[in-house]
């Protein structure tokens, strides 16, 4: 049975970064430890379709995730929860000479109204730092590299 989302939020951070760099950068899920909340990322095989991995932070533990959909610059982060699935879609888009980066964020299932009120509002307050914090590690990681030192590990 297909579930309507009981939950969605979006934003979107502008970089100055060409796409092709923000996009390499991602889905190199090494890069995934901007930030000091997290501790670990794995991926169990390339960035594609159906490959499992897990993030371990400080703050949540071990949160094990499935890439879904990938259209172009665009991926879905699936979070099998009980009862209901949690959804992160990134997308990638030239925006002038820099990067748009959107990420949208749903909860659906018969069980999503447990996680709307649980951990929702700390996505909604978390999200928007997090991409902040993103972009400037990409933005610092394209200088490294345009200086010819070692860039990211894409």
């Amino acid at each position: 049975m297909l579930y309507d989302d009981a939950w969605a939020f979006e934003h979107s951070v502008d970089c100055r970064v060409s796409v092709e760099f923000a996009w390499s950068f991602w889905t190199d899920v090494r890069n995934w430890a901007f930030d000091a909340d997290i501790e670990s990322v794995q991926i169990d095989g390339p960035f594609a379709p159906g490959t499992t991995g897990s993030t371990t932070s400080k703050s949540s533990g071990r949160i094990d995730w499935q890439i879904g959909e990938m259209i172009g610059r665009s991926a879905v982060i699936e979070f099998p929860l009980k009862g209901a699935v949690g959804r992160f879609r990134w997308s990638f888009e030239e925006r002038g000479e820099g990067t748009r980066i959107t990420q949208r964020c749903t909860i659906a299932g018969e069980a999503a109204e447990q996680y709307v009120r649980g951990f929702a509002p700390g996505l909604e307050a978390g999200i928007p730092d997090g991409m902040t914090k993103l972009c400037q590690a990409m933005e610092a990681a394209a200088q490294r590299d345009s200086a010819g030192a070692e860039g990211f590990s894409a």
